[in-house]
């Protein structure tokens, strides 16, 4: 399903990339194994330790119990986490005085420096 975006699709079948052999997925698909795999351990984890004690002694010989599960987070009732107020104008003013990257003269100067080293 990762593969399905159109940009993929056109570049593996052009091999038109680097290596001029297709996309890389390997990382992409141990990712997504190791997801999978630890999300089945805990479905069999919670299946099992739901048994009464009587059907789990043969298959783990001390009594095994897990701690509670936390109980769950409240919901918001629109979606939304509430922040303080505050006046973002002038914390937005404050940011830019005191950042100097969001300047242009300032990134043209990096640019510039950059391919001077380079």
């Amino acid at each position: 399903m990762a593969l399905s975006a159109r940009f993929l699709k056109e570049k593996m079948k052009s091999g038109k990339d680097d290596k001029n052999s297709g996309v890389d997925t390997t990382s992409i698909l141990q990712e997504v194994n190791l997801d999978y795999g630890r999300t089945m351990n805990w479905i069999i984890i919670d299946n099992t330790m739901e048994k009464p004690l009587s059907e789990l002694k043969d298959m783990i010989q001390a009594n095994l119990s897990l701690p509670p599960k936390p109980p769950g987070r409240e919901v918001p009732y629109y979606g939304m986490v509430p922040i303080p107020q505050h006046d973002f104008p002038e914390q937005f003013s404050n940011f830019c005085f005191n950042s100097l990257f969001i300047k242009e003269e300032v990134i043209k100067a990096m640019v510039d420096i950059r391919a001077e080293c380079n």
